[in-house]
């Protein structure tokens, strides 16, 4: 699962608005495939309604003797209506666009008006039979002649005539057959609502209303569109968590910054309320450090000049000793404080935080610290490359890896250093061949003052800052320093640096 989810804030916030998005319109699309054909169908049923209300009422505002024509002249292949005395429907059926068209027809005509529908939405065999045109034309005919023999009446003098079913016998059906069968080579099956509707007591108005259902391509549309939006969406939600997870990047760079030197640029405060307040929160502690660092520093320097003075006189007054040997530790303990005030001195300082980079062969700057080493009579070796290029802080690194080194040497009677690159990292390996050093106590050996040696000669014990200020250039350089036992003996000391500089 870690592999699969993203690792970064940016990335979470994504894929939560993404997986939104298409669980949404994932979970709308399923619910329009499923429901698509009853929607189509009952839109179109609505549809159908809506005709026949409208030629309802057209017909009920045109004068008795017009209505023929109007009747005649509304007919079409979509639309075919009809009068006779006897309902075409007899009886409604249960398919949902049925009901559809008689609450819509119930809510039009007078309450109690008999109405019957029924529909036909799939392709059945033997299905009944609509009157053809030339069957209504006839009637028409049959209906103006009944109007001409009785001019003064606004109803029919005589019922209409009826326009029977065909005859079941086996030619009519295989009449109808043949012409179903023909008529769906030509256009496909045509779905269809009918509704007879009762006007008078031996009048009823028969209509049969072609549905438009939604064809195959455009019911993909919804599809498509869905898509799209979708895709529009991710893009506008990868440009939002970008711009909303910028400043938590920003952040984490300047921390990381603060974490080399305080000398770092304050961050921009802009944007939102909250990352502008954040922000001021930052660059105010980060200004709050630097003041702490330097009012440290100034204090110790000012030690450091009021120890001086005194270490002077002490000088002077010693050079009256007559006793020789008293004379001579005098001196020495005078040049042991000296050392460490302006080692603790430097350390406060943090002289390689302050030293500005620039491009080093860190190759050629370690074989100079061996070959110091070897002439100054001690056992010391490097191996690696002959040139190695790092923009880094030279005289920090310089002064880290002679520590390490002097400190093998001192403790481990010998120093092997050893320059490889590792992916991203430099890796610098400083081996001796002395007793180690246990577990519990490597880390405190980077603490201020720590001294493994019980002694209290700076010959042998030195001032116990050697390895802090050693790590503190080094991390001010991006990097790490870390203690390990070799597996045939003795100690090294590990030191890592970012390959980019």
């Amino acid at each position: 699962m870690k592999r699969v989810l993203p690792d970064s804030l940016g990335g979470w916030l994504f894929t939560v608005l993404v997986a939104a998005v298409i669980l949404i319109y994932g979970s709308s699309l399923v619910t329009y495939f499923i429901f698509r054909d009853q929607a189509a169908a009952a839109a179109a049923a609505s549809q159908a309604a809506d005709q026949l209300i409208v030629f309802k009422r057209v017909i009920e505002q045109t004068p008795m003797r017009e209505r023929i024509s109007l009747i005649q002249g509304l007919n079409s292949p979509g639309l075919r209506m009809v009068i006779t005395s006897r309902p075409l429907v007899s009886d409604s059926d249960e398919v949902f666009t049925s009901r559809i068209v008689y609450r819509r027809l119930a809510q039009e005509f007078p309450e109690g008006t008999e109405i019957h529908t029924d529909s036909r939405i799939v392709e059945m065999v033997g299905e009944e039979r609509f009157p053809t045109q030339e069957e209504v034309r006839q009637q028409l005919r049959r209906l103006r002649r009944d109007m001409r023999q009785s001019p003064g009446s606004d109803s029919f003098s005589t019922p209409p005539p009826q326009i029977d079913r065909p005859r079941s016998s086996i030619e009519a059906q295989r009449r109808t057959l043949a012409l179903d069968q023909a008529l769906r080579d030509i256009r496909g099956f045509q779905p269809f609502v009918r509704a007879s509707i009762r006007f008078g007591e031996n009048t009823w108005l028969n209509a049969r209303v072609d549905l438009d259902l939604t064809e195959a391509s455009e019911r993909n549309r919804p599809f498509l569109w869905t898509t799209a939006l979708t895709l529009l969406i991710a893009g506008l939600a990868i440009y939002a968590v970008r711009r909303a997870t910028k400043p938590v990047s920003l952040f984490a760079m300047a921390a990381e910054r603060l974490g080399i030197g305080l000398n770092a640029t304050p961050l921009p405060e802009t944007g939102t309320g909250e990352v502008r307040r954040a922000a001021r929160a930052f660059n105010t502690m980060q200004s709050r450090l630097k003041r702490f660092v330097q009012d440290r520093t100034q204090m110790l320097a000012a030690i450091s000049h009021d120890l001086r003075t005194p270490i002077t006189r002490m000088r002077l007054r010693a050079e009256f000793v007559e006793d020789t040997e008293q004379h001579d530790k005098m001196l020495s303990d005078l040049d042991d404080m000296e050392a460490m005030i302006s080692a603790t001195l430097a350390f406060a300082r943090d002289d390689a935080a302050n030293e500005p980079a620039a491009p080093t062969d860190i190759a050629a700057l370690i074989a100079r610290i061996v070959s110091d080493e070897s002439e100054a009579g001690h056992t010391t070796s490097y191996s690696g490359p002959e040139s190695m290029d790092l923009t880094i802080r030279p005289l920090g690194l310089k002064r880290a890896l002679t520590n390490i080194v002097e400190n093998a040497i001192k403790y481990g009677s010998c120093a092997h250093v050893a320059l490889t690159q590792s992916g991203e990292n430099i890796e610098i390996l400083v081996d001796d061949k002395g007793p180690g050093i246990p577990d519990a106590e490597k880390e405190q050996v980077f603490t201020p003052f720590f001294r493994l040696e019980g002694s209290r000669s700076r010959d042998t014990g030195g001032t116990g800052l050697g390895m802090t200020i050693a790590r503190n250039a080094i991390r001010s350089m991006g990097g790490d320093i870390e203690l390990l036992d070799r597996a045939e003996g003795g100690l090294s000391a590990r030191v890592t640096l970012p390959a980019q500089g």
